[in-house]
């Protein structure tokens, strides 16, 4: 993708990667990769969103987000059916999106953002629909949704990925399962499940992979669920070993629905949360709006270990 005569907004997410992104000289960061692209850091939630729905309402071409999947689920609403691309600098504590689609991370960050707007492919992905609110990962009811709840923001700040892991491992021995009731177009399923996911993407949380059939452009939505079968806490252990090592499509404890339309019910109601942000609870409806999020994607991928 050429960026002659193209409007670019690099909007800034200051709190992102721990606060570090706040202290980043980005004008001169830029300047150094011959990027000269319009810089605003965005002190607040709504500050970032304002600017970006005044940057494509008024035909805006390209947004460069320096942040995570917490910003860019913030600057959907704006994004989705826009004419606007997005493209990522991902600096924030989990970056899946930008490893969904081959990002750099870490140090290769930055250049790696500017390489990919120079020579990269653009793509039209799905967003998912929950309550009117636009996303592009996951929803999920259950363990993890209770987990970020929980996760203080000051050790999410300081830990990044490893505050979830620390909260999940406190949280696991009180948490008790719920009975779910998950309704498709064609079937519905009732079961007692430890955490119930509706995946955009193959990848959950950092490098883990719980939906391997998924794909972010296909125009449906995968459901994924955990049995609080007998002796479930010990069963957990191996669901993460195995979707930490890309095995989550032959767990025995997983089970897999694809659809473009679900409904899931929880007894007790269950807290739920969208691309890693608390999302009030269950009951909840979600459903696909296909291909309706223009990005640009690295061409070539990064290399694996350098998007992990």
């Amino acid at each position: 993708m050429s960026v002659e005569r193209k409007e670019v907004l690099f909007l800034v997410n200051p709190f992102a990667g721990g606060g570090k992104a706040g202290r980043v000289d980005w004008q001169r960061a830029l300047a150094s990769l011959c990027a000269d692209w319009q810089v605003e850091i965005a002190r607040t939630p709504d500050d970032a969103l304002t600017l970006v729905t005044n940057f494509c309402q008024s035909g805006g071409d390209l947004l460069v987000v320096a942040g995570g999947d917490g910003t860019v689920h913030t600057l959907l609403p704006a994004l989705v059916h826009s004419t606007t691309a997005l493209a990522l600098c991902p600096i924030g504590t989990s970056n899946v999106l930008a490893r969904e689609l081959g990002y750099p991370l870490g140090r290769h960050a930055l250049r790696g953002c500017v390489q990919a707007v120079l020579a990269g492919q653009g793509r039209q992905i799905d967003v998912g629909i929950v309550r009117n609110r636009p996303f592009v990962l996951m929803v999920s009811a259950g363990l993890d949704a209770h987990v970020v709840r929980c996760v203080p923001e000051p050790l999410k700040r300081s830990l990044g990925v490893y505050a979830f892991l620390w909260t999940g491992l406190q949280e696991l021995r009180r948490y008790q399962p719920a009975r779910y009731r998950m309704v498709l177009p064609d079937k519905q399923m009732e079961e007692e499940a430890v955490i119930v996911v509706v995946a955009n993407t193959s990848r959950y949380g950092w490098f883990t992979t719980i939906a391997p059939h998924a794909r972010i452009d296909d125009g449906v939505l995968d459901l994924v669920w955990l049995p609080a079968g007998r002796g479930w806490r010990r069963a957990i252990w191996h669901v993460f070993l195995d979707v930490m090592t890309g095995r989550a499509g032959r767990c025995p404890h997983l089970r897999f629905e694809r659809a473009r339309e679900v409904r899931i019910v929880a007894v007790p109601a269950q807290p739920a949360q969208c691309d890693g942000e608390p999302a009030g609870e269950t009951p909840l409806s979600i459903s696909v709006l296909p291909r309706a999020l223009r990005v640009i994607a690295p061409s070539p991928r990064a290399p694996w270990r350098s998007a992990v």
